[in-house]
C-alpha cells in the first residue's frame, strides 16, 4: 500500500520527466555568457569561429568575455561559482583544468566536482618555437646553446602552473638545460613576446605560433602532442629529438558549472558540436593545427579524469627529482 509520501515522490518524478524535455525546448531565454579565462588571441580564436552558429541555433546571443589572470583560474572560478542554469559557460584549456590544479597551490576550484563538461572542442598540436635572432636551427643546437650559456635563455608560458610551464620544466629536466621561466597571462601575450624577442623560447599551441612563421618572425624547431602536420614534415617531433620528453594533455573544452540540468547540457552539446563541425569553422581550426574532437559530454568527462590521473603520476615523478613549479 502506497503512503502519501510515496505518492508525492511519484508525482515529483513524473513532473520532472515532463520538465526536462520542456526545459530543453525553452532554453535559452536570454543571452549566454561565454567566459574565456585568458587574454584575446588564444582560446577565443576558436570560440569566435563557433559563436555565430551557436547563437543562431540557440536563438540567443553568445556574449564572449575574456577574464584573464592566474593561469585561467580567475575566469574559471567565476564560472564554477555561477548558477548552474546554462547561462554562464567556460571555454578553457587543459592548462587550467589539468596542469594548473596539479602543480599550483590554492586552486579555487575542483576540475571534476565544480564543472559540467559539455564537449572537448579539439586537441592541440603544440610547438617549440624560438625567436628569429637566436642562432640555432634545431632542438639539438638549442640545447647545446642553453648548456653553453646556462641561465642566459628564457622561455615563456601561459602562466605559472600552465601546461606550457610543465612542458618547459620537463624539457629542462630530461635535457639537463638551464632556461629561465617567464610566465605570461595567456597564449596571445606570450606569442607576441616571442615575436618581439622579449623571450628566447616558447612552448605553445601550434595554431598560436603558425601565423608568425611567415616572414621569418619566429622559428619553429619541433612540434609535439599530435600527429605530424602534413605541411610541416621537415620539422621533427620533440619526443624524437629529446628522448624522455613527455608533454601533458593539450586541449580546449567547453564546460558549465557543476549540476547543470542534463537537458541543458545535451542542448549545449548539440549546438556546440554542430558549430565546431561547420565547414568554415572546422577548416580554419584544422588549418591552424587543431585535431577536432567535438564529442559527447560523457566522453569529455572521461578524458578529463584520465588526463588528471595520468598527469598526476608524471608530475609527482618529476617534482620528486627537484622540479619546482613556482
Amino acid at each position: 500500500m502506497k503512503t502519501n509520501a510515496d505518492i508525492r515522490v511519484v508525482a515529483v518524478l513524473a513532473l520532472l520527466s515532463f520538465a526536462l524535455p520542456a526545459l530543453a525546448q525553452t532554453f535559452p531565454s536570454k543571452p549566454i555568457r561565454m567566459i574565456v579565462p585568458f587574454p584575446p588571441g588564444g582560446v577565443d580564436v576558436a570560440i569566435r569561429l563557433m559563436q555565430n552558429q551557436m547563437s543562431e541555433d540557440l536563438g540567443q546571443p553568445i556574449v564572449l568575455e575574456n577574464r584573464a589572470g592566474a593561469n585561467g583560474f580567475i575566469g574559471s572560478e567565476l564560472v564554477a561559482k555561477s548558477a548552474p542554469d546554462g547561462y554562464t559557460l567556460l571555454a578553457t584549456t587543459s592548462s587550467t583544468l589539468i596542469a594548473g590544479p596539479l602543480v599550483s597551490a590554492n586552486v579555487p576550484f575542483d576540475p571534476i566536482k565544480d564543472f559540467s563538461p559539455i564537449t572537448m572542442i579539439y586537441v592541440t598540436i603544440s610547438a617549440l618555437g624560438v625567436k628569429s635572432s637566436l642562432p640555432v636551427n634545431s632542438v639539438r643546437e638549442l640545447l647545446d646553446y642553453a648548456k653553453k650559456f646556462p641561465g642566459k635563455l628564457s622561455y615563456g608560458s601561459s602562466g605559472i602552473g600552465s601546461a606550457q610551464h610543465l612542458d618547459g620544466e620537463t624539457l629542462k629536466l630530461v635535457a639537463g638545460a638551464d632556461i629561465v621561466h617567464i610566465p605570461y597571462k595567456g597564449g596571445g601575450p606570450q606569442a607576441q613576446a616571442l615575436v618581439a624577442q622579449e623571450i628566447d623560447v616558447s612552448f605553445q599551441p601550434l595554431q598560436q605560433l603558425r601565423p608568425f612563421m611567415s616572414g621569418g618572425k619566429i622559428k619553429i624547431l619541433a612540434f609535439y602532442n599530435g600527429p605530424r602536420p602534413s605541411d610541416l614534415t621537415q620539422i621533427p617531433d620533440l619526443a624524437d629529438a629529446v628522448p624522455g620528453f613527455r608533454a601533458g594533455p593539450g586541449f580546449i573544452g567547453l564546460l558549465g558549472p557543476a549540476k547543470m540540468p542534463a537537458a541543458v547540457v545535451t542542448r549545449l552539446n548539440a549546438v556546440a558540436v554542430k558549430a565546431i563541425n561547420a565547414p568554415d569553422a572546422r577548416s580554419k581550426m584544422e588549418a591552424n593545427g587543431a585535431i577536432i574532437v567535438a564529442g559527447t559530454a560523457e566522453s569529455f568527462a572521461a578524458e578529463l579524469k584520465a588526463g588528471l590521473d595520468g598527469t598526476r603520476k608524471y608530475v609527482d615523478a618529476i617534482t620528486a627529482r627537484g622540479v619546482k613549479f613556482e
